[in-house]
């Protein structure tokens, strides 16, 4: 406070210095100079080639006020500009702008990291679904062995059945371990930089993953499980 800075060669004093905000993407909200208009115009300007103002930032007197402050700013503007309706040479954005934007951006990002989500699910499943394709395959003498001695086809059938969503039960816990190690990291790195960013993982999503998962290998353990559960014991205990 009190001190003398320099913009291109110009003396001016500092009266006061704002909170600070922080980054935001490409710009930082800490890295500006606020000057008097009139002082810019005399001062800055007219050493300048630019001799026009690229922004205005109007400041509503509450939310509710904004649509009709851009109304009233939208007719100011071309009032003097002497531009008719529809033929503007400026733009209004406001903060629901923005937020419709970021929602936009949001969206998209919601359906790109689904289907990721999706297509990585496929995968595991295939995987779950060949990996006890092969395990049916190995134990084809037991399941004859097995139905020789009695076992029903809904034993066999629930047998299979309980691997693959074990299996993938598995898989969904490891995976459940690794993402809140990863929240753990990210919010140790955010806290490090003092930056406003706290991941948390809840156990409602916890839960969801844990059923989803074992839904997964219910659903592609099916087919392994009923073609384990068709075999003839004739033909099974035959199989070398």
């Amino acid at each position: 406070m009190g001190e003398t800075v320099r913009i291109e060669g110009q003396p001016f004093r500092v009266i006061g210095v704002l909170q600070s905000k922080g980054g935001s993407g490409f710009s930082n909200e800490d890295n500006k100079v606020l000057i008097p208009l009139s002082t810019a115009q005399s001062r800055l300007i007219r050493h300048s080639t630019v001799d026009q103002v690229d922004l205005l930032m109007v400041e509503a007197i509450s939310p509710q006020a904004v649509p009709e402050a851009s109304d009233e700013v939208a007719q100011i503007l071309r009032a003097r500009h002497r531009t008719a309706i529809g033929a503007d040479d400026f733009t209004i954005l406001t903060q629901q702008d923005f937020l419709t934007t970021a929602s936009t951006i949001t969206n998209v990002l919601t359906i790109f990291l689904g289907g990721v989500a999706a297509i990585s699910l496929l995968v595991g499943g295939i995987g779950i679904m060949n990996i006890m394709l092969v395990s049916v395959t190995e134990r084809t003498r037991e399941i004859g062995l097995r139905k020789a001695v009695g076992a029903h086809k809904a034993d066999i059938l629930i047998q299979f059945l309980t691997e693959s969503s074990v299996l993938s039960l598995f898989g969904g816990v490891i995976g459940i371990i690794l993402g809140y190690a990863i929240a753990f990291v990210v919010g140790q790195i955010a806290k490090a930089n003092n930056a406003a960013i706290s991941p948390r993982i809840g156990l409602d999503i916890i839960l969801i993953a844990t059923i989803f998962s074992t839904a997964v290998g219910l659903f592609f353990g099916l087919y392994p499980a009923n073609r384990a559960a068709n075999l003839e014991p004739v033909e099974a205990l035959r199989y070398e």
